[in-house]
């Protein structure tokens, strides 16, 4: 039985497949979704979210590293909540993803579909809700700041006007966060068992005036596309737990500065000078290691 909470949406697809290329050598060990950010899996961190605005159940798509999945989810679940995976032996893209997790989708009510590989504070709850409200193909969570911001916006309707000027119409004064909320009708737009971009379907619905923004502006929001990111995310985000975990080891003849990040049985050594470092769990730091805004990681 599923069970349906908050603004009327139960389900979210979580978007896990990417091979994570520009955040090597990261996710040569594990997908992006999986590297650990404050200590656990970065996808945890967008399912907490998700579990706060009433999401029950979650679909992932993988691809690169998909065994890794299984060792993070034995279970099949989450707080509770069903987790179902849905492998793409071949990359399908942003579109051609979706129209495979059609089956495990709902027929009658939305679905959120978010970016794995993201972190961010602002309100999600709100953004569902002003769809479930307008009810329009689809309801993007933008954000007026980024340095991709091609998105075109109506701030006095709501309505999306172009996206990366393919209409025309907007050289964009919004960046798309990710984040978006989509009717099963959704899914008819799409061609099956193709590699294809959602963007099409997108503009589509623009030229249809179905197609919202709502405006995510407040709290931070990171693509965490580079190893550069992915330090400043540990730099700029609060932390759930304490920087320096419990079960670390930390030597009592090294420095550790206060912004850094030292995952459980992590060990750092004698001598060793970390300044806005992150160490991975279970990661070593060798004696006398002097690093700054470096990430120690686990090998192969």
């Amino acid at each position: 039985m599923h069970i349906t909470a908050g603004p009327g949406i139960s389900r979210a697809f979580i978007l896990g497949a990417g091979l994570g290329t520009r955040l090597r050598p990261l996710t040569h060990v594990l997908p992006k979704p999986l590297i650990p950010f404050f200590h656990e899996p970065l996808v945890l961190h967008s399912m907490r979210r998700c579990y706060d605005c009433g999401i029950r159940e979650f679909i992932i798509n993988t691809h690169h590293l998909a065994e890794a999945w299984d060792q993070a989810f034995p279970e099949r679940s989450w707080n509770g909540c069903p987790v179902h995976f849905s492998h793409e032996p071949v990359l399908l893209d942003s579109g051609g993803g979706v129209k495979k997790i059609e089956p495990l989708a709902s027929a009658e009510e939305p679905l959120l579909v978010i970016n794995g590989d993201m972190a961010a504070t602002f309100d999600l709850r709100r953004v569902m809700e002003d769809h479930v409200r307008h009810r329009p193909a689809v309801t993007l969570a933008l954000r007026t700041s980024g340095d991709k911001r091609n998105v075109g916006f109506d701030f006095s309707s709501g309505q999306v006007t172009d996206m990366r000027h393919a209409l025309g119409r907007d050289p964009g004064a919004c960046q798309f966060t990710g984040a978006y909320c989509m009717e099963p009708e959704v899914f008819g737009r799409i061609p099956p068992r193709e590699i294809v971009s959602i963007i099409p379907v997108f503009l589509d619905y623009i030229r249809q005036g179905r197609l919202r923004g709502v405006l995510a502006d407040d709290g931070l929001w990171m693509d965490m596309g580079t190893p550069e990111s992915y330090i400043q995310a540990h730099l700029d985000f609060p932390s759930p737990a304490p920087r320096i975990h419990p079960d670390a080891e930390v030597s009592p003849g090294a420095s550790v500065d206060a912004a850094s990040v030292i995952g459980p049985r992590a060990v750092v050594e004698e001598g060793c000078r970390l300044r806005e470092c992150v160490v991975w769990p279970g990661a070593r730091v060798p004696a006398g290691t002097c690093a700054e805004r470096r990430i120690f990681h686990l090998s192969l």
